[in-house]
């Protein structure tokens, strides 16, 4: 019996097939992409500190895993990053950074890096310019 030209066999089989694989690999990536995210991109607050009138307030943070921390103070809107040498391949942790209060208005970070070296940061806000700079 042959068969009439107008007549084919569907072959939506494969398709959605296809389809349905297509959709498990997206299901699958996005715990991936979700750890990649967290690991590399997102902000992890290291430590924080107030104002002893609580009128100024210093974060300390890392963006996934490096040795550059970022340092902002919320009500002045200042913000400083900058690299600290560490042990080979230990990230920047918070048991190595101390944030002393000289005044209301004024800060003292101190960040412990390699063989004990200390990296000293100031905030002051009062400071006409730089509300946050390094001293070496």
């Amino acid at each position: 019996m042959k068969r009439p030209k107008n007549e084919s066999v569907s072959n939506q089989g494969c398709g959605i097939f296809f389809l349905m694989v297509l959709a498990m690999m997206i299901l699958l990536s996005i715990p991936f992409i979700i750890f990649i995210n967290a690991a590399f991109f997102e902000k992890q607050m290291l430590i924080s500190s107030g104002s002893p009138d609580d009128t100024y307030h210093i974060e300390i943070s890392i963006r996934g895993h490096s040795n550059e921390i970022l340092i902002e103070e919320v009500t002045t809107s200042s913000e400083l990053s900058s690299f600290i040498e560490t042990e080979l391949l230990v990230d920047v942790a918070s048991e190595n950074i101390v944030i002393e209060w000289l005044s209301d208005t004024a800060a003292q970070i101190v960040v412990t890096g390699r063989d004990g070296a200390k990296n000293y940061f100031y905030f002051n806000a009062n400071a006409e310019k730089e509300k946050i700079e390094q001293i070496f």
